[in-house]
């Protein structure tokens, strides 16, 4: 983990992550304090061989190659400032059991999981059915309705995108229950859950007949007794709140009530 030191945000932070009541504090990451710095060196080091290989080369007579290597010397030179401006200053991700506090161009921003939409749009490679890295991002809606999106530019992924995962949907699960209870339909994008049914658009079974609701490769199949193809299909990427609709589909899987 890397701990973040924001310097004069640090007591913002603090107190924004009071207010909206986040609880428990996970962990802090710095944007981009590995790839980045490691990135820009690279940089760095390649601009430094060409800007010598152009001395060497008005040096010797050759203006012609001075050109071709003086070229790519002022395009990496410009690519590396306008990626150190385009940063935007520090920027800090923060977080917490109920919601998570980001610090991105100088504005403290807070997301809390009960009130938020979570879109996931978590990306895993595979081969031969390993799975080779996880790239952990997600959509966010924080407490003043704005967008945010918190992805690779937070270093330590493998360990804050689960934490969002499981965080987001335990906050999210009393009011998605009291609602079910209430008789009230939730909607997770193409699909849709009520204490008795799933479905999509008129679609739809009794969780009685539900065999298994199938996650594989980012897609959503929702597997029927009876019937040869799905009873409904989505994607993860798709489906507001994943892992809510997750957490549901397992309590019922179990024969739990959701009601």
């Amino acid at each position: 983990m890397t701990q973040t030191n924001a310097g004069a945000f640090d007591r913002q932070i603090q107190e924004a992550a009071a207010r909206a009541d986040l609880g428990a504090y996970r962990g802090g990451y710095q944007k981009g304090s590995a790839t980045s710095t490691a990135a820009m060196r690279v940089g760095i080091a390649v601009c430094g061989l060409f800007g010598i290989a152009t001395v060497a080369s008005l040096a010797t007579g050759y203006p012609a190659l001075a050109i071709v290597t003086g070229l790519p010397t002022v395009i990496g030179a410009l690519r590396l400032l306008l990626g150190g401006m385009a940063s935007g200053g520090p920027g800090a991700l923060h977080l917490y059991q109920g919601g998570v506090v980001v610090l991105h161009k100088n504005q403290v921003r807070v997301v809390r999981y009960a009130d938020s939409t979570v879109l996931d749009n978590t990306k895993r490679h595979t081969q031969y059915g390993r799975t080779l890295s996880t790239v952990y991002s997600f959509g966010l809606t924080d407490t003043d309705g704005r967008n945010l999106v918190v992805g690779s530019a937070f270093p330590g992924g493998e360990q804050w995108g689960p934490w969002v995962q499981q965080d987001s949907a335990t906050a999210q699960l009393p009011g998605a229950l009291a609602r079910l209870r209430a008789g009230e339909k939730l909607d997770f994008g193409l699909l849709w859950i009520t204490a008795g049914e799933i479905g999509s658009g008129n679609t739809s079974a009794p969780w009685h007949q539900v065999e298994r609701v199938e996650i594989k490769d980012g897609s959503i199949d929702v597997r029927v007794a009876g019937r040869r193809g799905a009873l409904a299909a989505s994607w993860v990427r798709l489906t507001p709140n994943f892992s809510l609709f997750h957490t549901l589909t397992d309590m019922a899987a179990q024969g739990r009530p959701l009601a």
